[in-house]
């Protein structure tokens, strides 16, 4: 016992002896991003203790326990490098919070947060641009205000505001006074009053970062054309119904993004009855009750908060989908576009099929999963499906009427091998996993070379090494690898063992871009490696469409748009027309030879050898590399712009 007392007293005394000596502790420029939290590196210099460190830093010890495990046992070591969570990081002047921007955050939400101005968030940050948007990683700057009764929380988390309104008098004369009914939306509000969403939470501050609440009254400006009497014109659009499941998930989507996603409902002139109204819906995963059990459970645990994946990617769809229909509110057409959160299985599909929902559909885009996708075809419902995420080729053989919006598994072998014959002198070597998924399309994409006249050679990767790749590299030629799988482990092994037989050889490595996600790998591989990606999209931003594009996205939902935002948007562009010539029949007059200038590139909707009757893939793939300055440029196909980065 008298031991164990003496153990645990010495590491105390010295942390003692440490803060009395006043060691001078400097700051560390170092910093490293882990897991969305970013760390300073700080190297123990001699006479440093734990609680030293961490009060020169401004941290609590725990926190600096819990990410430093090792130090639990209470002794540091000179030269021994740990990490420090930085919080609210200063920067060198004193005058600003550096702050790294989270995934799914918005500038709107950080200038509350922070309480800054626009203008003031721009002074500060003069190399960012009003027509760029933030992004996550990014490190942005806001100025430190003195704390007054009015601005004691300036750098804290945000807290839940209560959807309590505010009461003020009421001005008849400069206001109108909205009462919020069932499924509206802010982005709804500001559309039938034309006014902008900064203008209304100008006069309603309580309404930043949280849902509208049933009944409670909100007040819009009034132009100044407007008389007393004058109530607000509503414009006719492009309608988006956002129909409800049973659970009303639909409309709960604004606490993951913060935007508000419906537009209005068109005046009856609007609506026409020879046959120019159909209706569209969308059937997207948005999860929204998981989300936000995970938001809670995140919150509760001090973590940073996200949402799932196929929820952000559903999002960032449909926003796309809504600015585009907006090109369509002049036309001679009525569109219904009815939204539904269809969850991840069969079952609110089936609560839909069972109560009619999809009786009078003319178009259906979704699902997000394939099994959804099969169930539906299997119904024989006789409408058209665009499917938005889906590139399994094997829908399209089985099932009529589907479109897929991206390139299909097969289209990209194909175009990957269009790609190693036009390097010429390529050395093809195609990694084979140990998933029958990978060892699938291996084979795949060994025919797809011999069919190109490329010379190429199967691999296998046995869950550690490549077997035999030194022997299959050839010196002289080009070694194109190719890698048929995207596990994160497998994927770091495969760079690393690539990466020491560059220097002896030629070699371009080409997979899907997701794994330039793995916070695993070394950045310095990519270029090492010469690596290589295919893409279903080239945006040329000097375009005047996309411009106009960035423009409405970036008013309607204060961020830019990516890359489902653009796809959903060509595939609103093309497809309404159609169906607006042929109805629910448009798979019929689709023309293959037409390729359309999107907002994302070019699409051209094929159907290829093996292909079920009028379904079609949009056959287009970009390769990009990347180049010395580690950005990446269009290697394929030549006739792009080379410049597109």
């Amino acid at each position: 016992m008298l031991k164990r007392i003496i153990i645990l007293l010495i590491p105390a005394i010295f942390a003692v002896c440490g803060a009395t000596a006043q060691v001078n502790i400097e700051i560390s420029q170092e910093k490293v991003l882990e897991n969305g939290q970013k760390f300073y590196l700080h190297t123990v210099q001699q006479g440093q203790t734990l609680y030293s460190i961490c009060k020169a830093y401004s941290v609590k010890e725990k926190d600096v326990l819990n990410v430093n495990p090792e130090l639990q046992t209470g002794t540091l070591s000179i030269g021994q490098i740990i990490k420090i969570p930085i919080e609210n990081e200063i920067s060198k002047d004193g005058k600003y919070i550096v702050y790294m921007v989270k995934k799914g955050e918005t500038l709107y939400s950080l200038l509350k947060r922070f309480n800054t101005t626009e203008k003031e968030f721009y002074d500060a940050n003069p190399k960012l641009s009003r027509n760029e948007s933030i992004k996550a990683g990014d490190e942005i700057y806001f100025p430190i205000k003195e704390k007054t009764e009015e601005n004691t929380a300036t750098v804290k988390p945000e807290e839940e505001t209560k959807p309590t309104p505010i009461v003020r008098p009421r001005d008849e004369t400069k206001y109108i006074y909205h009462t919020v009914e069932k499924g509206e939306t802010l982005y709804k509000i500001t559309k039938k009053y034309e006014t902008s969403l900064d203008e209304l939470v100008a006069e309603n501050p309580n309404l930043a970062d949280r849902p509208l609440s049933i009944g409670e009254t909100i007040r819009i400006p009034r132009k100044q054309a407007e008389s007393e009497t004058n109530t607000p014109t509503v414009r006719p659009v492009a309608n988006t119904d956002n129909d409800d499941t049973e659970n009303e998930q639909t409309n709960n989507v604004r606490p993951v993004k913060n935007n508000d996603l419906e537009t209005e409902e068109p005046d009856s002139a609007s609506i026409y009855t020879d046959k120019k109204n159909f209706t569209v819906a969308l059937l997207m995963s948005f999860e929204t009750s998981a989300n936000l059990r995970d938001l809670a459970n995140q919150e509760k645990r001090k973590v940073p908060q996200k949402i799932r994946t196929a929820t952000e990617r559903a999002v960032d769809f449909y926003s796309g989908c809504l600015v585009a229909l907006e090109n369509f509110r002049h036309e001679d057409i009525h569109i219904t576009f009815k939204t539904y959160d269809i969850g991840k299985d069969n079952t609110i599909l089936t609560e839909m099929i069972d109560g009619g929902k999809l009786d009078n559909v003319d178009m259906i885009i979704g699902p997000a999963y394939k099994s959804q996708v099969d169930y539906l075809n299997s119904l024989n419902l006789g409408i058209p499906m665009l499917l938005p995420f889906i590139t399994d080729e094997s829908v399209l053989k089985n099932y009529p009427n589907n479109i897929m919006l991206n390139p299909s598994k097969q289209d990209i072998r194909n175009e990957v091998a269009k790609y190693a014959a036009q390097i010429g002198n390529c050395n093809a070597l195609i990694i084979k996993g140990t998933s029958d998924e990978s060892k699938s399309s291996s084979a795949k994409y060994l025919e797809a070379m011999q069919n190109a006249g490329v010379e190429a050679t199967e691999l296998n990767f046995n869950g550690s090494s490549i077997e035999a790749i030194g022997s299959a590299l050839q010196k002289g030629k080009e070694n194109l690898i190719v890698v048929t799988f995207e596990n994160e482990m497998a994927i770091t092994r495969v760079l690393t063992q690539v990466f020491k037989l560059c220097e002896d050889n030629k070699i371009i490595l080409i997979a899907d871009p997701k794994i330039m996600n793995y916070e695993s790998i070394d950045p310095n591989y990519y270029a090492e490696v010469r690596f290589a990606y295919y893409s279903n999209i080239s945006i040329n931003y000097k375009n005047m469409d996309v411009k106009s594009f960035i423009s409405k996205f970036h008013s309607a939902f204060l961020c830019e748009p990516n890359t489902d935002a653009y796809i959903a948007a060509d595939a609103i562009n093309y497809f309404i027309p159609l169906l607006q010539k042929a109805g629910k029949n448009f798979t019929s007059i689709l023309d293959q030879n037409f390729v359309q200038e999107g907002l994302g590139g070019k699409r051209q909707y094929v159907s290829a050898s093996g292909y079920n009757t009028k379904s079609y893939s949009n056959k287009d793939v970009y390769i990009y590399s990347i180049q010395k300055d580690y950005s990446f440029s269009i290697v394929y196909p030549t006739t792009e712009n080379s410049n597109n980065k």
